[in-house]
């Protein structure tokens, strides 16, 4: 006689006691040949997940998502989690191609410390991220990587150096005002790229970082007109597509962008970085003091100072400061 296969997950809770019985997932449907939607409004402390090749999950509230759980979807390709309370995940996976996690309050995402070449899409959106994990960087099979919709507010493509397969990366609507990367680092087959609806005013890494690009989104931005100049030559010269026209600018649009003033108002800016100038002066004590003596350059009334930082190698860069809940990233 045929056996039908059921994977349980069981979630403890303070009242489970040895007699309760498992039962399926209430409100199961199946959407399409091998896709089944799941409700678990119902769910009691311990369940069945179905079989299944695709598998979207709505409504869950669970702390942390990790390893465990993910053991138990072993037919399961495509997994999706949405809507629900899923604050922290530790992904591991060997079979899942798939990964969307959507509207789920996840503030917490990490990847098992080892090589994964299967998952080639992984999804976060609308949720609480505040940063790209260090340990994306096991996830080397990945060709698309969306985090719209977070609360990024800087970002070291350095950390997506090892995803050599990546080909489209979304960081759209986040809160990013710096996107960072070393002179030497390629995405070499980086083709999409959207940074639409940040507060980013220069782009530096663009299109340096990205050899073969075929198409960006930088629409929704705070950018000086002179770093948009310098991009529509890149632009133009490079034969990228791009998408999105900027209105109701408050200042200037060039090329469909609104753009502002430039940041350095006593100097210039090339496509190299930045000249010398009044403003480019006062970083730069600001930096060496900062290196010195952190407390010293901010007074001792202003203990509350930390300085943001990105690895390189076995050093450590300043890329800003944050004073209580403000943080300033510099140019």
């Amino acid at each position: 006689m045929a056996r039908k296969a059921y994977i349980f997950l069981c979630f403890l809770i303070i009242n489970y006691t040895p007699t309760a019985l498992s039962r399926a997932l209430p409100n199961s449907r199946l959407r399409n040949e091998g896709v089944t939607s799941i409700s678990p409004e119902n769910f009691s402390d311990c369940f069945e997940f179905p079989n299944t090749r695709e598998l979207i999950i709505d409504g869950l509230i669970h702390t942390h998502w990790n390893e465990s759980a993910f053991a138990q979807l072993v037919g399961t390709k495509y997994l999706t989690l949405i809507n629900g309370t899923i604050p922290m995940i530790t992904f591991r996976s060997s079979k899942l191609s798939s990964l969307s996690v959507l509207h789920t309050k996840l503030e917490w995402f990490d990847v098992w410390p080892e090589k994964n070449p299967t998952l080639k899409t992984l999804q976060i959106s609308r949720n609480r991220l505040q940063e790209v994990p260090s340990n994306i960087k096991y996830l080397v099979g990945l060709t698309l990587l969306d985090l719209s919709q977070n609360e990024l507010e800087y970002v070291d493509l350095q950390k997506l150096s090892s995803l050599t397969q990546l080909r489209t990366l979304d960081l759209s609507v986040n809160k990013i005002v710096l996107i960072d990367a070393e002179p030497q680092l390629r995405l070499n087959n980086l083709r999409n790229l959207d940074v639409s609806y940040n507060k980013l005013e220069r782009f530096d890494a663009f299109p340096r970082t990205f050899p073969v690009l075929d198409t960006i989104r930088l629409i929704g931005n705070k950018w000086t007109c002179e770093w948009v100049d310098r991009a529509r030559r890149n632009i133009m010269d490079r034969r990228i597509v791009t998408f999105g026209v900027d209105y109701g600018c408050n200042e200037h649009r060039q090329g469909g962008l609104c753009c502002y003033g430039d940041l350095v108002m006593g100097g210039t800016t090339e496509a190299n970085g930045l000249k010398e100038g009044p403003l480019v002066q006062e970083i730069s004590k600001l930096v060496n003091d900062l290196a010195e003596n952190p407390m010293a350059a901010f007074g001792s009334d202003q203990m509350a100072l930390e300085l943001l930082t990105r690895n390189d190698g076995q050093d450590k860069i300043l890329v800003g400061v944050k004073l209580d809940d403000v943080k300033v990233f510099l140019p």
